[in-house]
């Protein structure tokens, strides 16, 4: 048997451990930040950490609770002259388990090292609440790169965001619907179904022809693919089945407690942002050990002893980084939002995550995590950072309005209708007009849905 050595080149990515815990810590809520602390504080002798009075009581709820995803603020409303203190108020809110939170739970479980781990959860990051990465490799490279240096390949995140890819749901991490849906095909192929060959005939159209199945152009179909209009149809019949947006089927729900990030209050007529003092993480080095270590100068504090400084070190600023960052994009959410806090959801605006990333330099997805589990309180209640991004629609005005507003507006007009003659999804597109909005009666019909709003024929009585 020889023995030889040989030299071996290989990609590797590795994040640095300061980079894994800031954007670990970054994507906490406050009552998982709470635990996070204490673990750490058992962990290192260094560290000093005082728990949340707040969380650890058992505080009845507010009358008012928010469902994350409708406003209910006309009965949980505070006199601009009360001089309560909005951070001390917990309030019970539904939690839907997130896509992200989904996909980290099948991450830890990969066999796979803690860097591609880290690195596969920040890719999950980037994703949009439809489960796509719409930002290409190279610029969340070069992003990522500017915090962990070592992550200088293409071919790394590549093999990341096939991993990526290849967890539940199928189709996560596409860039299109095309490439999800493709996504999904190749998942039923790995087990060949009895009619493989349709399923084969269905890959071959999402990736070359989808248009025409949107134009239900079958004899042109026909043509391009060689196959009888019966293949055709069975083939479209299988994708009609798949998952345009594979992030939409999250939404469990169960109760948990919230206690706001910040508060929103009114100053000199402008609503500004304050952190909330109740909420602020008691952690902090123990003055006993950090003396004795100065004393004893650096150079002399034993390997072990000098890991574990700079461990408690490292969690004291990024903690503090996170607060900063925390309180700087609510600004910028704040900023942009004045109507709504004085109007409620009818004077909310357009606003995407691009704009607050700009806005703070740093990247969407890192805005992704902030506004994830986040929450400010003002007089209208307590809501999640997200509540406050939503898309733009037209006005015959030449302005734009939210597609929160609208929904606002459609339950308004739906709340004010005869319950002996309700009106239908064509008559609020006709009402919507106007007042100067333009919107589509299938738009309208979703967002009647999201509200959970029956059709016309349901809420007559």
């Amino acid at each position: 048997m020889a023995i030889s050595l040989n030299t071996r080149v290989s990609q590797q990515v590795s994040l640095t451990p300061q980079l894994q815990q800031s954007i670990k810590l970054l994507q906490l809520s406050n009552n998982e930040l709470e635990q996070e602390l204490a673990k750490a504080a058992e962990d290192n002798p260094l560290l000093e950490f005082e728990p949340n009075p707040e969380m650890e009581s058992n505080l009845t709820p507010s009358s008012a609770q928010m469902d994350g995803t409708q406003n209910h603020w006309s009965n949980n409303r505070v006199s601009q002259d009360d001089d309560e203190d909005w951070g001390e108020r917990y309030e019970r809110v539904a939690h839907k388990q997130t896509l992200l939170e989904y996909l980290e739970e099948q991450i830890h479980l990969l066999n796979i090292s803690p860097e591609e781990q880290s690195l596969l959860a920040y890719l999950a990051g980037c994703l949009d609440e439809r489960g796509y990465l719409l930002d290409d490799l190279e610029t969340i490279q070069v992003d990522l790169g500017t915090q962990s240096p070592e992550i200088n390949s293409k071919k790394v995140m590549e093999v990341a965001l096939e991993k990526l890819q290849s967890l539940d749901p199928p189709g996560i991490g596409a860039n299109c619907l095309a490439q999800c849906l493709s996504l999904q095909i190749d998942r039923v192929l790995l087990n060949p179904p009895p009619d493989k060959a349709n399923w084969e005939l269905a890959k071959l159209i999402v990736t070359k022809h989808l248009s025409m199945v949107g134009t239900r152009d079958w004899q042109k179909l026909r043509k391009v693919c060689g196959k009888s209009e019966a293949e055709i149809l069975k083939a479209v019949a299988h994708i009609r089945g798949l998952q345009h947006n594979p992030g939409a089927q999250f939404e469990l729900e169960s109760d948990q407690w919230v206690l706001p990030d910040v508060m929103v209050k009114l100053k000199r007529g402008r609503w500004v942002v304050e952190s909330n003092p109740n909420a602020k993480p008691r952690i902090s080095l123990n003055n006993e050990y950090t003396r004795i270590l100065k004393e004893h100068g650096q150079k002399k504090i034993d390997g072990p002893l000098k890991q574990k400084m700079l461990e408690a070190s490292w969690l004291v600023k990024n903690i503090a980084q996170r607060e900063e960052t925390i309180l700087k994009v609510a600004h910028e959410i704040v900023l942009r939002q004045q109507q709504f806090f004085s109007m409620g959801a009818v004077g909310m605006k357009p606003l995407v995550l691009r704009e607050i990333a700009e806005a703070v330099e740093m990247h969407e997805s890192t805005i992704s995590r902030v506004t994830t589990q986040k929450y400010l309180a003002c007089q209208l209640g307590i809501f999640e950072f997200k509540h406050f991004f939503s898309s733009q629609l037209s006005s015959e005005k030449g302005g734009a309005i939210s597609s929160t507003a609208i929904q606002a507006l459609i339950k308004k007009i739906v709340e004010e209708e005869s319950p002996k003659k309700p009106i239908s999804d064509t008559k609020i597109t006709e009402l919507l007009s106007e007042q100067g909005y333009i919107v589509a009666r299938r738009t309208v019909a979703k967002y009647r849905d999201m509200l959970r709003i029956p059709p016309v024929h349901l809420r007559k009585t």
